[in-house]
């Protein structure tokens, strides 16, 4: 099985909040996977990242992921170690609450901020692009707009193409701020959100809190929010030292062992006094000793690697830059085709013009 991801930017391992998330919940799992950090979303079934293929069948989004994983066994400790709950169903509608809630009051002015806020969208989108493959990122990242369209026209009542001024977003804004106390609060008696041991709940609480604390954008509001509560900056910054040390990724200060490299998503921590031998030497001892279900990593295959990839890359850009020019010169009378019944140059008489000869004369 391999999970393909965006990669990541400003120290994180991935940009995407739910391709964060998902590695979040595979290192809290144990599993050892393989992870291809340059994913091409137009390869995807939904066109969007992360997906995984198993068994021969790719595999969408990350509820679908997670139910797939959730099959073979795969997944985090149910417990946080400090919960007293009776019996697993307990505990599990315990989970489902707490995701649900981050989902409803969090998750719309997450999106907005990113792909709908015209101050905004046009670095969300630059930062995709400069990820994906030419020429796909021309409109891969359009269909995160199209979703948080629908969400504001569902929710707030109004479309991303509709002038800035009917663009309300105070009761998102409002709800998100609510929702980041309420978690901050949890993080005030427990190291995780449930416990003293990370659920899907801390992942799916990187996936956000890490783009929303790290991505450079102009107009932040939740960043400014996220700073002021001490313990929400903590979190991600355990999380991020704890199991992203490797998988952590800077355009700027990367290196050939940073960016290049197949990042191990096993959940064990990174322990940063170790050696690059003796991890190495782990990750080769665990490739031997799991077997069936297990996941193993393995080396990246860097599609822009490659004469023949790059080749192919720009051939398609070439023919699909000569369809716009032509469909653009068509639409705008630059450029016409011939009618068929003008075919071979033969004058052709309109029977309605006047001084026409009657059939029955």
């Amino acid at each position: 099985m391999e999970i393909f991801v965006y990669r990541g930017e400003w120290g994180l391992p991935s940009i995407d909040y739910e391709c964060s998330r998902l590695l979040a919940y595979l290192k809290f799992s144990g599993a050892k996977v393989t992870v291809n950090f340059n994913g091409n979303p137009f390869s995807s079934p939904n066109g969007m990242l992360p997906y995984m293929i198993a068994d021969g069948k790719k595999v969408a989004g990350y509820g679908r992921i997670v139910e797939h994983l959730s099959a073979a066994g795969i997944g985090p400790p149910v417990g946080g170690g400090t919960i007293d709950v009776s019996g697993d169903q307990n505990h599990s509608t315990l989970l489902n609450g707490s995701m649900q809630y981050v989902q409803e009051n969090l998750h719309p002015y997450f999106m907005y901020m990113l792909w709908g806020d015209p101050k905004n969208v046009d670095t969300t989108r630059t930062v995709y692009a400069k990820r994906i493959p030419i020429p796909f990122n021309f409109y891969c990242p359009r269909k995160y707009t199209v979703r948080t369209n629908d969400i504001t026209q569902s929710l707030a009542g109004f479309s991303l193409e509709d002038s800035i001024e009917f663009h309300d977003v105070s009761e998102f804004a409002q709800n998100a701020k609510m929702c980041l106390n309420w978690i901050a609060e949890k993080f005030e008696e427990n190291r995780w959100f449930l416990g003293n041991q990370p659920t899907e709940v801390d992942a799916m609480l990187y996936g956000y809190l890490s783009v929303l604390l790290k991505h450079t954008l102009p107009n932040n509001v939740l960043q400014n929010h996220i700073r002021q509560c001490p313990k929400l900056v903590q979190f991600v910054e355990r999380t991020s030292a704890t199991y992203f040390t490797k998988e952590a990724f800077n355009t700027y200060t990367s290196t050939g062992s940073t960016g290049g490299q197949q990042k191990n998503s096993s959940g064990s921590p990174n322990d940063s006094s170790s050696t690059s031998s003796s991890s190495q030497s782990t990750n080769d001892q665990s490739q031997k000793s799991n077997g069936g279900q297990t996941f193993h990593t393995g080396q990246q295959q860097d599609p822009d690697d490659g004469p023949k990839e790059r080749r192919k890359r720009y051939i398609l850009s070439g023919l699909v830059a000569s369809v716009a020019m032509v469909g653009f010169a068509l639409l705008n009378g630059i450029l016409t085709l011939p009618h068929d019944r003008n075919h071979g140059n033969f004058m052709q008489y309109d029977d309605d013009e006047p001084g026409d000869y009657d059939d029955e004369n």
